[in-house]
């Protein structure tokens, strides 16, 4: 015997039915479905939760004062990114407003972030 092997204490397994097996492969193919339904729901409410975080801190810019004049368009873009992902939360059973109310978020959060650092370089030079 190899060492680390089971073999030697491997348990001899009963047969199966047809019938049994046909059951068994479907009961892991739920699982399976059940457990990607979980993580895709878990994934499109991260994705929702990032877009409310990015407005928070485009409405604290705002309220704070750091955001004037060239800042204030990248920062209201964060702003209304974090409403349009809220917005997921009563949308989320249905699917494809679900998704498209996602996918405007996160080019919302892509704008204002990418407007935020354009808006520092000018500044800077």
């Amino acid at each position: 015997m190899v060492a680390g092997s089971n073999k030697g204490r491997r348990k001899s397994r009963k047969p199966m039915s047809a019938e049994d097996r046909a059951q068994a492969e479907r009961d892991v193919r739920g699982a399976v479905s059940d457990f990607q339904d979980t993580a895709y729901g878990n994934l499109r409410a991260a994705i929702a939760n990032v877009a409310i975080f990015f407005g928070f801190v485009g409405v604290f810019g705002i309220v704070v004062g750091a955001a004037d004049g060239l800042r204030l368009l990248p920062m209201a873009a964060l702003v209304l990114a974090g409403l349009v992902g809220a917005a997921y939360y009563p949308a989320r059973q249905q699917w494809t407003t679900a998704v498209r109310l996602l996918v405007a978020s996160s080019a919302l959060v892509v704008i204002g972030l990418v407007g935020l650092v354009l808006v520092a370089t000018v500044v800077e030079t």
